[in-house]
């Protein structure tokens, strides 16, 4: 229920990270002002539209919209007692950061903020950002009472809305970590009923990318070790359950293997981090080996297929499920799964499926098809390149109407003991063919 009578609290940036914050914010029972200066996300969230995929996002959004206002005007934030700034941070080709679309905001957003304002910054932003933009605002308006936190986000795609309601800690940066938290930012944190950490700004921006830091460790650990199982006859498959129940691994450990690191985010990390070593003169070796071999870890399936389908078919139809970079989600930012269509141009007929991304969303030479089912046809190998549910246990069926049967699962996500896999050549990561 909306608390009547209530300041609103103002969202700024309505990419991925806005959209689902904003949202999980209104469903406290706060109204809630979103603003964005690009047209195209404000005028569908207008229309009831959401301008991106998440599990149970859409149920979210139809309960909350009522108490939701959404804008291209940053005057709307004038009556917000707390703004938030949840602008993801575009990368380059080159995975480098981009703060300019989140420096727009802001610098948008400054005139219209209210005297006593608490401001957070939400955006996946590099350490000495949330100091530096404190001495931005007290330049740009030196009369203006504000308090100013950075607050980290651990948000994954196709798991954003159950992390951002229900997240295991909250780390806040703050100008000084001894001093308690405004009431209007304490109110909102305390909804969660979870641990909170307070630091200094510099470390909880560097906390964001060293979380993500971590998890690019763990892929590149289960993917080395891949490789080595398919070596000396071992099987990652028994492998992995018993390392999950290791206290020091765990259950949620990143450790299951495929084509490298996607999606943008973690690339990003690596990126600021080795730059961020290399300016400080900080050694950066480390990093180094890991962007390095996370470079060359989408050879495998190159590999597979010289293996199984070039040696005895020169031009093959190949099959690809999967364009989104992970379940659960329809963006195709650093997707594998487009850069090893890419890479088969003139060698290779791809036909490709995904339950959510289609024709109109990639930039590859592929045909999208209508089902699963039809991208077997006649093809001479199946591509499996995103973790989607359905695709665990292919039919034996569709399985049948493939020219030659052989499954290249890329992501480990064919349930075998569930699979009819008689007369398949099924190839995955980390045993031997």
């Amino acid at each position: 229920m909306n608390r009547v009578g209530m300041a609103p609290t103002a969202f700024l940036g309505l990419s991925h990270l806005g959209v689902v914050s904003s949202i999980g914010w209104a469903s406290q029972g706060d109204p809630v002002v979103a603003v964005d200066l690009d047209p195209e996300p404000v005028s569908r969230l207008q229309r009831g539209e959401l301008p991106v995929l998440e599990p149970s996002l859409d149920a979210l959004f139809a309960q909350t919209r009522g108490r939701m206002t959404f804008g291209t005007d940053p005057s709307l934030v004038r009556d917000a007692s707390l703004v938030v700034v949840a602008r993801d941070v575009p990368t380059d080709h080159g995975n480098a950061s981009d703060t300019g679309p989140v420096t727009a905001l802001i610098d948008a957003a400054i005139p219209h903020l209210r005297d006593g304002v608490t401001l957070v910054v939400m955006s996946q932003v590099p350490p000495g950002f949330t100091r530096r933009l404190g001495e931005l605002i007290r330049t740009r308006r030196p009369e203006l009472p504000f308090h100013l936190y950075y607050w980290i986000e651990t948000l994954i795609f196709g798991n954003a809305v159950e992390r951002f309601l229900k997240p295991e800690r909250i780390m806040i940066g703050c100008a000084d970590p001894t001093a308690p938290l405004p009431t209007v930012l304490a109110a909102g944190v305390a909804r969660f009923k979870t641990p909170v950490f307070r630091m200094r700004y510099e470390s909880a921006e560097l906390t964001k990318t060293a979380i993500n830091l971590y998890l690019c460790a763990a892929v590149t650990y289960a993917n080395t070790l891949c490789d080595l199982c398919e070596e000396v006859g071992a099987d990652w498959s028994e492998m992995m359950p018993p390392l999950r129940l290791d206290a020091r691994i765990g259950p949620a450990a990143y450790i299951r293997p495929g084509l490298g690191i996607a999606g943008g985010n973690l690339e990003r990390d690596l990126v600021t981090l080795r730059r961020l070593c290399r300016s400080n003169r900080v050694d950066s070796a480390f990093i180094d080996t890991m962007i390095d071999y996370n470079s060359r870890r989408y050879q495998w399936v190159h590999r597979k297929l010289d293996a199984h389908v070039f040696s005895a078919v020169s031009r093959p139809v190949l099959a690809v499920w999967g364009l989104a970079y992970k379940r659960d989600t329809r963006s195709t930012k650093n997707s594998m799964a487009l850069r090893v269509i890419g890479d088969l141009r003139d060698r290779a007929d791809v036909r490709a499926w995904d339950p959510v991304v289609g024709t109109g969303e990639v930039d590859v030479p592929v045909k999208v098809v209508t089902d699963a089912a039809e991208a077997l046809d006649g093809a001479d190998a199946l591509l499996i390149l995103t973790d989607w549910p359905e695709f665990a246990i292919p039919s034996s069926e569709a399985l049948h109407r493939m020219r030659r049967r052989v499954v290249i699962d890329c992501v480990g996500i064919v349930d075998e003991e569930r699979t009819d896999l008689r007369n398949v050549t099924y190839v995955t990561m980390g045993r031997a063919d």
